[in-house]
């Protein structure tokens, strides 16, 4: 019985990779099923709870693909659906608004869970950017992106502001850590 409650995990991995089937990274032949995968890694490394972890799993879900509030909610409960929603944006909304309400979001409401959450998230696609950019020789990176290198600079360095009461934690130094070597500057 006790291990019955962790086949939790196993539906929802096998939930997002359903749910992301046939999507890639931008501009990559790289399953995109690795970036919440890798953000629930994340997740798990810096102790965080099972509700936590699985809103890592299908926190792109609402956001990019087909499911249903309704689909969350009955299979995973509101803890993790109330997550995912945190972490989800509003397509019909210039990337600007997107980005300011999200900023906005973690500096105002947000609690400590959707923080976690967020900064994970945005590590991962830190990770990712320059991972790309080690193979990316002319700078064309920036070209798969709806705003280019310097819009995506001030959105990592107002995150890593708007997530600094998460100082202490690994992977907000590792956010910065990457922002500098993504970005090439120095944050305070």
């Amino acid at each position: 019985m006790p291990y019955q409650e962790k086949l939790i995990m196993h539906r929802a991995l096998a939930f997002a990779a359903q749910a992301h089937h046939g999507q890639m990274r931008k501009g990559t032949d790289v399953p995109y099923i690795m970036h919440p995968f890798e953000t629930a890694q994340i997740l798990t490394k810096a102790g965080c709870s099972d509700e936590v972890i699985i809103a890592g799993l299908l926190h792109d879900t609402l956001e990019d693909t087909d499911t249903g509030t309704n689909e969350i909610s009955a299979a995973f409960g509101l803890k993790v659906l109330g997550l995912v929603l945190s972490a989800s944006e509003d397509k019909n909304k210039s990337w600007e608004e997107r980005k300011q309400h999200t900023i906005d979001y973690l500096k105002s409401q947000a609690g400590q869970d959707e923080m976690l959450l967020a900064c994970a998230d945005k590590l991962a696609n830190l990770r990712s950017i320059r991972t790309e950019m080690s193979k990316d020789a002319d700078g064309s990176i920036w070209q798969r992106f709806k705003r280019g290198k310097d819009k995506q600079k001030w959105y990592y360095k107002e995150l890593i502001e708007a997530l600094s009461p998460l100082k202490g934690y690994d992977m907000y130094d590792e956010l910065i850590w990457f922002y500098d070597e993504v970005f090439g500057d120095k944050s305070e």
